[in-house]
């Protein structure tokens, strides 16, 4: 569930782990995210648990994650089919992923430039 003024706590926590955890990701990596960001693990974790069609027997095929498959179901229909992705008014960005670049297509998105 989304709450108004947390759209970039994602981007936050993903920027920690990656660089303190680098690639090992894990659940001690996770928590010290979360420590630092002044998140709620139990919040995410209930978040998690609830993103499953059945809260048993996870290892089934049949047993879905909604979050993901809706994930999925948007990767597939903007049509990008590596990481990362960088997407402008619905429309795959197809440059060079490095700051100036990705500014300059978002500027150029604008029909009418912000100041």
């Amino acid at each position: 569930m989304k709450r108004k003024g947390t759209e970039n706590l994602w981007w936050d926590y993903i920027a920690r782990v990656h660089g303190e955890c680098r690639s090992i990701i894990n659940e001690d990596c996770s928590k010290r995210a979360h420590k630092h960001l002044k998140l709620n693990w139990q919040t995410t974790i209930d978040c998690y648990e609830a993103s499953f069609s059945s809260q048993t027997n996870r290892e089934k095929e049949t047993v879905k994650n909604y979050m993901l498959e809706n994930e999925i179901a948007l990767w597939l229909d903007i049509g990008a089919q590596s990481y990362p992705l960088i997407v402008i008014n619905k429309k795959t960005y197809r440059g060079q992923i490095e700051p100036l670049a990705v500014f300059n297509a978002i500027c150029a998105s604008f029909k009418e430039p912000p100041q």
